[in-house]
């Protein structure tokens, strides 16, 4: 097994065309003044700045919401690549608990997008103490393919089929196939009281091994040359599949997030932040952490807001946590930083 965490290279911004006046002048105090407990921004792969506030520092681990979703979306992207499974295979082929009417037509696209149909209940889903026990039972609202919405039990979906096809936990097997080999291994998964991995919320990691993370994505799933996960899976995952070129949305408060949405993550190509590149992609979670990818540029910069082993996050609400505008308004410092 690789060690468990692997230093970034590290470069002067200016080396790399990134001016440091706009990061300390602009970028910085934008973070800062959200509640931002740590940034780091990597350019072609090395790191060119950071910054920590109130007491964290490059080893914090941050609770960072749905960015974990992405971590899912990876996990099935390896047995895609191994030959073990098949976007269009019907989920109940490894979960037979969904052989019955309805959902039996749930595929792995359709968890992948959000487009499964199962039933929008927030507050009972995520109150759930086993919540893969509550999604092998859960309701079905819409046939699987036909409605997009965002909700919690369809990425929850992910954890026993990874567990199932590999006899490990989900955030275990990334480990093994991609966390190691990047050097952020240290990256831990919010766990139920079963000891499951919650897909459908939180991996607890720094700054720095998002940035891994993200950088691995930006470049295809290689990592120094070694492709770790499936490239084409990878394009997939920012790509708008062709599914939303007939689904429904569950509400118009949701239109938005449906026309820029890939493999659980938030994708530009309908201009949902105006100012990033169309092909720029973003792993987001509540309270606005973010994981910001644009493949043109070759960056990424992560931003966590929310530090790992507390209960309650809510007073961590912050001016940047919408996710087109407050979202936007980084992409725009740090755009400028490079322009």
């Amino acid at each position: 097994m690789p060690p468990a965490t692997v230093d970034l290279p590290v470069a002067a911004p200016a080396e790399l065309g990134v001016d440091p006046r706009v990061l300390e002048g602009r970028l910085a105090p934008l973070l800062g003044a959200h509640k931002t407990g740590a940034a780091a921004l990597l350019v072609k792969g090395k790191l060119v700045w950071e910054r920590y506030w109130g007491g964290h520092g490059p080893e914090t681990a941050f609770d960072v919401y749905s960015i974990g979703k992405a971590y899912a979306a990876v996990a099935i992207g390896l047995l895609i690549g191994d030959g073990a499974l098949a976007l269009d295979d019907p989920a109940c082929r490894i979960l037979p608990e969904w052989q019955r009417e309805g959902h039996r037509e749930i595929t792995i696209r359709h968890l992948l997008t959000m487009t499964s149909g199962l039933h929008l209940d927030f507050e009972t889903f995520t109150a759930s103490e086993d919540p893969t026990a509550a999604v092998l039972a859960w309701p079905l609202d819409h046939r699987p393919g036909t409605v997009w919405c965002y909700e919690q039990a369809t990425v929850q979906a992910l954890c026993p089929i990874v567990k199932r096809l590999t006899g490990k936990q989900p955030i275990e097997f990334l480990r093994e196939r991609v966390l190691g080999p990047i050097g952020a291994g240290r990256v831990e998964w919010l766990r139920a009281k079963n000891g499951d991995c919650k897909t459908w919320r939180s991996t607890l990691t720094s700054a720095r091994d998002l940035c891994k993370f993200g950088w691995l994505l930006c470049r295809d799933g290689a990592w120094n040359g070694r492709p770790l996960v499936d490239p084409g899976f990878c394009a997939a995952m920012r790509t708008q599949d062709p599914l939303f070129g007939h689904v429904a949305c569950h509400s118009e408060k949701q239109e938005l997030k449906s026309r820029n949405y890939g493999y659980l993550q938030y994708l530009n190509v309908n201009a949902l932040w105006p100012d990033a590149d169309p092909r720029a992609f973003a792993p987001l979670g509540a309270y606005a952490n973010m994981c910001l990818i644009d493949p043109a540029r070759e960056f990424v910069l992560a931003r966590m807001v929310t530090p790992a082993g507390l209960d309650d996050h809510k007073g961590y609400s912050n001016g940047l946590d919408v996710t087109s505008g407050g979202t936007n308004e980084v992409w725009k410092a740090v755009q400028a930083a490079l322009a």
